[in-house]
């Protein structure tokens, strides 16, 4: 208590104090420890940008990386490209807080509570000062919450209010409270006119020394070391606490007495920010030095800075009077441009002793204290500046100057001085490209001195470099010229142009590098070296396997630890030997790869932890002591999910109960209308700004990854049915991925794809298929029956035709038979007509003669004549008789008349052989006198012998007897 004592003693004012606490600061602070490194990245938030009102009060980041923002029209939420407003029934938002059960506990006029996520992740406000009694409802407004365990504390002016997750409880006070503050897991609240003092449950507890504030309102408590505090006022300066009070110096050389302090945190790296109400943002370490000041001049929008949270990139956020930003203090990067004084693109860059010498295409800077003047007489565009012996010697548009305090002294006024080189074996001669060729310098008595302009090479030379005496000259377009000079240098006497002929992929962006004394070639297709004994340039496998073949380097410059920067087309970075292996570190650069200068690119080493490279603004600043691993990986989120078809339907807003975001979320099952969804989702990876990208993959519908992209946001419509799972993961520009998330989800078959369906058509299909086969099977037997009955008809036809075929070929071979039998007959009737004849004939003769026999016989006398003609006789009468002829005649009879003869005797056995002869004869249609011939009978025995067969075949009277024997 004795310090404390001491300082009451000596001041009971305000104003005393005031000035005590600058007459003990230590001005030896006040420098800045890295004057020459830039500003830091900063992005702005304009009231226009978030959609909501110009004051922010405080700002919290919930355990997925978003910033949520107290706003004068709400709760904002930003998740790295999307702002939301939380209105929170129309009142200024003052205070929030993140709570370990997921719940953002929020403070506003008049009103207290929390937001909370529905079933749909979409957050509703639930007040709890709505819920209390109207004898304690009578506050303001809620300015700080704090959190202590699993109980909430919300602080007003009146009195402070105790959540324990179901009932409020306040902590009444006599007077006016202050701000309150939380310290080391407990809470502090001024209480206006008596000081600091400790909150308990039961009251508030005053602690030592703490009516030091009775007077002087704190901005903030802070930890400086153990047991020891650090605490803000807003309008005294600041204090260490330890029991005992003493100043914290605070230099004059930044810190002015008028400035007020709004707002203070520690930072990780153990800086501490101070956030002011009229001059911005100030950085001090943990002694009071200065090493950032950042306002409007620096690129705020406002001086005025009312609360400063740092998130989980190390980032600080600026809850102003006009807006918020993001301030990236830890980065490796930052920037000199035109807000510290330098005007125009970065060119080229030399650090000599305390200062530093700027080129841009406005003329060479001074840099000194964070400003850079201009020096008066280089106005327009620098190509180079060289430390030669002590002398900064600057190459200019205009020609070669010296630069001697802020002043420019010409050497030379050949235009387009780009560089000097030494000449390696004449250490007093330096050549000089030019737009048109190379001069010759000297130095002598201490000054460098322009000679002459050499003749035999008029090409411009901007990039060259010397290999022994052999100096390499590379042009934009034409190759590169290996140049030979005389003894005293007034002539180039050998220049052989190098190009595509000479192994070099084409003739353009071939340039010359020295890296550790090594002459490096590079061109618009990878690294080169030259072969002095086959004179050819080839392939540097070393460095193209680094980069891969086709890169287009655009400058090299190496340290004193051997990483060899470099730019390429598209991109920066360091070569670095780990292992005895080279590595490309380029993943930090890519923050400031769309920045640098790529007219004349160039990057300079001003020492091993400070290195610049020209920007298309000044110049960027690189420290590789900041370049530190990143131990925040980046996370991808959810902001909302759709499913829309005959309905639009909200599945998911973006947060979800409890702490932390699952990795997978389950939809449930969709309709097959239902089958369209939209999928919106964001990365808070605040250094990456728009910059994160994104792919996207739905598993049953894309066989792979998509390619990374700036959206955020992807489309699926008329998705079939089957079960699907939605995944993204995000990447940051430093190229570090995120574990994807997913949201699985079922698209149930239309009705009629349904299983019912499908039973009720393969029952359908089935009953179908039996009733089918079965019309089928009867149509098939029809048809077959029909076909059969055709087939049996056609082929009785065919049998038809081929039986009236066969009946009409029989009856043709029958026709033909009977023809051949009827001509056969006829041959056997002529020839047994022809027979009958001749028997008519012979037995005529016969007769005749019998007769003219008997005649003589009666009339011859003469007896054994007589008894010759009686033998004679009687032989004719044999003949007559025809026993053999008759037996000869049957028989041919039979075979013309179909057994004619036999059948007769078989059916009519009484006829006499007499009978027979006389029938076949009437069969033969004989007449009555042929017959009588051949039987020798007369005319009226042929009618007797009529009668008798007449009788005996028993025919009637009306029956004709030669009609009955033909018949026969």
């Amino acid at each position: 208590m004795g310090i404390i004592s001491k300082v009451i003693v000596r001041s009971r004012t305000k104003g005393f104090w005031f000035l005590s606490l600058f007459l003990i600061t230590l001005t030896a602070f006040g420098q800045q420890s890295n004057d020459y490194k830039g500003l830091p990245f900063i992005a702005n938030y304009e009231p226009a940008t978030y959609e909501a009102g110009i004051q922010n009060w405080d700002i919290i980041q919930d355990d997925v990386g978003r910033i949520y923002i107290a706003n004068n029209l709400g709760l904002l939420e930003f998740d790295g490209k999307f702002w939301k407003r939380y209105g929170l029934n129309n009142t200024k938002v003052r205070s929030a807080f993140w709570g370990k059960d997921g719940r953002i506990y929020v403070g506003s006029q008049a009103d207290f509570g929390f937001l909370s996520s529905d079933e749909t992740g979409t957050l509703k406000y639930t007040s709890l000062a709505d819920s209390l009694p109207s004898s304690i409802r009578d506050f303001d407004e809620t300015w700080k919450i704090f959190g202590q365990n699993n109980v909430v504390y919300f602080c007003t002016f009146k009195r402070i209010y105790v959540y324990d997750g179901e009932t409020v409880e306040p902590i009444n006070s006599d007077k006016r409270l202050d701000i309150s503050f939380q310290i080391d897991n407990q809470i502090y609240t001024q209480i206006t006119g008596d000081g600091l003092f400790l909150v308990t449950l039961q009251g508030f507890k005053p602690i030592p020394n703490g009516d030091f504030f009775k007077e002087i309102r704190i901005s903030n408590i802070l930890p400086y070391d153990h047991d020891k505090w650090l605490i803000t006022t807003f309008s005294n300066g600041a204090f260490l606490y330890d029991g005992d009070i003493t100043p914290f110096p605070l230099s004059s050389e930044f810190w002015k007495n008028e400035y007020l302090i709004n707002y203070s945190i520690r930072l990780r790296n153990g800086g501490i920010a101070i956030g002011t109400q009229n001059a911005g943002l100030f950085v001090i370490d943990k002694d009071g030095n200065l090493i950032s000041h950042i306002d409007k001049g620096a690129g705020l929008r406002d001086f005025t800075i009312n609360f400063i949270y740092e998130d989980s990139q190390m980032g600080l956020w600026l809850a102003m009077n006009n807006g918020v930003a993001r301030v990236d203090l830890v980065s490796p990067f930052s920037v000199i441009d035109d807000r510290m004084g330098l005007a125009g693109s970065g060119y080229a860059a030399l650090k000599k002793d305390d200062l530093y010498y700027l080129g841009t295409n406005n003329g060479l800077f001074i840099w000194q204290n964070g400003k850079a003047k201009l020096v008066s007489g280089t106005e327009g565009q620098v190509y180079s500046i060289q430390n030669i012996r002590g002398k900064v010697v600057l190459g200019h548009n205009n020609g070669t100057f010296l630069i001697e305090g802020e002043s420019a002294l010409p050497l030379s006024s050949e235009q387009g001085a780009w560089i000097l080189k030494a000449i390696p074996d004449h250490p007093e001669y330096f050549i000089q490209g030019t737009y048109s060729g190379l001069s010759l310098f000297k130095w002598q008595n201490g000054e460098l001195v322009y000679v002459h302009k050499i003749r035999g090479f008029d090409e411009s030379s901007r990039v060259m470099e010397f290999d022994g005496n052999i100096l390499w000259v590379a042009h934009g377009y034409k190759g590169v010229f290996r140049v030979k000079f005389n003894p005293d240098f007034s002539e180039v006497v050998e220049s052989d142009l190098y190009n595509s002929a000479d192994g070099f992929p084409n003739d353009v962006l071939i340039n010359v590098h020295r890296v550790a004394n090594q002459m490096i070639f590079t061109a618009n297709g990878g690294f080169y070296r030259y072969d002095s004994e086959k004179n050819y340039f080839f392939p540097w496998d070393e460095f193209n396997d680094l980069f891969g073949y086709g890169t287009v380097i655009a400058d090299l410059e190496s340290d004193e630890l051997g990483n060899i920067y470099f730019i390429e087309q598209s991109q920066l970075g360091i070569i670095k030997t780990e292992n005895n292996r080279q590595k490309l570190h380029t993943k930090a650069f890519n923050k400031v790869n769309r920045l640098w200068n790529d007219d004349l690119a160039n990057i300079t080493v001003l020492d091993n932890q400070n290195i610049l490279i020209g920007g298309k603004q000044g110049f960027i600043h690189y420290d590789p002591q900041k370049d530190l691993p990143r131990e925040d990986r980046p996370r991808v989120l959810f902001r909302e999910i759709l499913n829309h078809g005959r309905a639009l339907n909200l599945l998911f807003s973006g947060h979800q109960a409890g702490v932390g975001f699952p990795s997978i979320l389950s939809g449930g099952e969709f309709s097959y209308a239902q089958n369209s969804f939209v999928f919106e989702f964001s990365s808070p990876h605040f250094e990456s700004g728009d910059q994160v990208q994104f792919q996207v993959m739905l598993e049953n519908y894309d066989a792979n990854w998509s390619p990374w992209s700036l959206d955020s946001r992807k489309e699926y419509t008329g998705l079939r049915e089957g079960k699907y799972n939605f995944q993204v993961r995000s990447k940051t520009i430093f190229g570090e991925v995120s574990e994807p998330i997913s949201f699985v989800f079922t698209v149930k078959p239309p009705i009629y794809r349904s299983f019912a369906a499908y039973l009720f058509y393969a029952i359908t299909v089935g009953v179908g298929l039996y009733l089918g086969f079965n019309w089928l099977d009867k149509r098939h037997k029809a048809q077959t029956k029909r076909l059969e009955n055709e087939k049996n008809k056609a082929i009785q036809r065919k049998n038809d035709e081929i039986e009236n075929l066969t009946i009409r070929s029989e009856e043709e071979i029958m026709q033909l038979k009977n023809a051949k039998l009827q001509a056969e007959i006829t041959f056997k009737n002529q020839e047994l007509t022809s027979s009958a004849m001749h028997l008519i004939q012979k037995n005529k003769l016969l007769h005749d003669i019998k007769i003219s026999l008997k005649n003589l016989t009666e009339e011859e006398k003469n007896r054994q004549l007589t008894a010759q003609l009686n033998r004679l006789i009687k032989s004719i009468d044999k003949d007559l008789d025809g026993g053999e002829e008759w037996s000869r005649f049957s028989e041919n009879f039979d075979q013309v008349h179909g057994n004619f003869i036999t059948r007769l005797k078989e059916k009519y056995p009484e006829l006499t052989p007499q009978e027979i002869r006389f029938s076949a004869y009437l069969r033969m249609n004989l007449n009555t006198k042929e017959i009588a011939n051949l039987l020798g009978i007369s005319v009226r025995g042929v009618e007797i012998g009529r009668y008798r067969v007449r009788k005996k075949l028993g025919l009637s009277r009306q029956e004709n007897l030669s009609d009955f024997l033909l018949r026969f």
